[in-house]
């Protein structure tokens, strides 16, 4: 499908958990230059972290509803591309970031909701240090294995954490199973927003929406989320210990969070595997911002020992903190 000059391109941008699509969107974001960019962003939880963890910039952010857009809220996200396509002050180009979860060929689909819409392509984010053995997984292998299909440009993240040679052979791992797509490492890349919004090939035709459905539906109990949200600070020192400690059930964690010993600041909380890091939130205006803490721990439906997680995180809470400014959810079988 060829895109008119009345049309509007919409760039699909993908990953596993923890791939670094957030990072990559932040720089994205920061390297527009002169385009009217609406980004759509929906994450795994009942929390939309990302969209909060992503710094003010120019062009729109829009947060929808709780859990995977191709799973749980296609459906909105066909209305809101539908609305964004009625606007006559709209968007010069859209961008879907999808969740660390999601089958990006299938919210490829939707990008044919409207005459004025088409897809410029599928960008997929690939950790080189764990790409591999995700894919090979007996658990998530099949995610990641349709995420790496899917894409037109694959972009490989964390490559500082290897030598010149792992990263080669990661390479050539990916463009031997992957034929058909584009390998960039992303601390290479120049002209970040040409390449990107260019959809890493041009426009495409449009996958159906139902192309996916068989494989997706495997998705809805596959993952489950747990989420911590409180209205007062947590204690620094429970919560590093409670992170050192986490079961490897966990593949993710995320958050945004206050401590108690460090008032009038807030810190972004990210884990991925065995790795992570809680470090100073930086605003884009220089600012800093007390608030609500709240970390979502995502991993698979079945392993992921909820009670565990509540024993482990309850002493970061205020001794005796009621319910009503703390919450320890559950959020089984969802994506």
């Amino acid at each position: 499908m060829d895109c008119l000059p009345v049309t509007v391109p919409v760039t699909i941008l993908g990953g596993y958990l923890g791939a670094g699509k957030t990072t990559l969107l932040n720089r994205l974001l920061a390297d527009v230059q002169g385009v009217r960019l609406t980004v759509l962003v929906n994450d795994f939880g009942e929390v939309n972290i990302d969209a909060s963890l992503i710094a003010n910039r120019d062009g729109e952010t829009i947060s929808l509803a709780n859990g995977c857009v191709c799973c749980s809220i296609g459906d909105n996200l066909g209305l809101t591309l539908y609305d964004l396509a009625e606007r006559p002050d709209g968007p010069e180009h859209i961008l879907i970031e999808a969740s660390g979860v999601a089958d990006p060929a299938r919210i490829a689909g939707y990008a044919g909701c409207h005459p004025r819409l088409c897809l410029d392509g599928i960008v997929v984010l690939a950790d080189a240090e764990t790409v591999q053995a995700r894919a090979g997984d007996r658990y998530v292998g099949d995610v990641v294995r349709q995420q790496l299909a899917a894409a037109d440009l694959i972009v490989l993240s964390r490559t500082d954490l290897l030598d010149a040679s792992a990263t080669r052979s990661v390479r050539d791992w990916i463009e031997a199973e992957m034929p058909g797509a584009r390998v960039q490492e992303a601390s290479a890349m120049s002209r970040l927003a040409q390449l990107l919004l260019a959809g890493g090939g041009g426009t495409m035709d449009m996958p159906s929406s139902s192309s996916s459905s068989s494989s997706s539906g495997k998705h809805d109990s596959l993952f489950a989320a747990w989420r911590l949200a409180s209205a007062l600070p947590l204690d620094g020192a429970a919560l590093r210990r409670a992170l050192a400690a986490l079961p490897p059930a966990v593949l993710r964690a995320k958050g945004i969070v206050s401590l108690a010993e460090a008032p009038g600041r807030r810190f972004v909380l990210q884990l991925v595997g065995r790795r992570w890091s809680l470090e100073p939130e930086v605003r884009s205006d220089g600012s800093a911002l007390a608030g609500p803490s709240e970390v979502v721990a995502i991993g698979l439906a079945g392993q992921l020992d909820m009670d565990q997680l509540e024993a482990l995180f309850a002493p970061t809470l205020p001794a005796g903190l009621p319910r009503a400014v703390a919450v320890l959810l559950r959020q089984e079988d969802r994506a």
